[in-house]
């Protein structure tokens, strides 16, 4: 993560950058993606939402986490295949964490295969998961990600 120069107002944009280890070369820029990462001030009371990256089975995890009372988190899975670097996973969610009685919201989908997984708590306060498949759709660059539309 590279992050642009801070200003008094409003926190910088930040930039996701990947280079591949070159045996002779060093590293070799892949992509600079600048619509992947959260600001620092995007998180709500609970302050940077920016919660990692990694790289997780061959792919490129990018995390974030954020809210006050009611939580919300985000992971979303790239993978480089066929030259470019494609969005491939998501898990997007949110709980209520002010009273005994969570309220949980999760969507998973494999971009790849088209599966879900949707956990709700229902009126009784039991987590119901529901499993389906939505089809197989055109995966979406990195390059064009936004998560301003997510």
């Amino acid at each position: 993560m590279i992050e642009g120069a801070s200003s008094e107002d409003t926190a910088p944009p930040r930039s996701l950058l990947i280079a591949f280890g070159d045996k002779e070369r060093g590293y070799r820029l892949s992509i600079i993606a600048d619509k992947v990462l959260l600001k620092a001030d995007e998180g709500g009371v609970w302050g940077d939402p920016f919660e990692g990256l990694e790289i997780n089975r061959g792919s490129v995890v990018v995390s974030h986490y954020g809210g006050s009372n009611w939580r919300w988190y985000q992971k979303y899975r790239f993978r480089y295949q066929n030259d470019d670097w494609y969005l491939i996973g998501a898990t997007t969610g949110s709980y209520f964490n002010g009273t005994p009685m969570e309220s949980v919201e999760e969507d998973d989908y494999n971009l790849l295969t088209g599966d879900y997984i949707e956990k709700r708590t229902n009126d009784q306060g039991r987590t119901v998961t529901k499993k389906g498949n939505r089809g197989v759709k055109p995966l979406v660059t990195l390059r064009e990600f936004n998560i301003e539309d997510m």
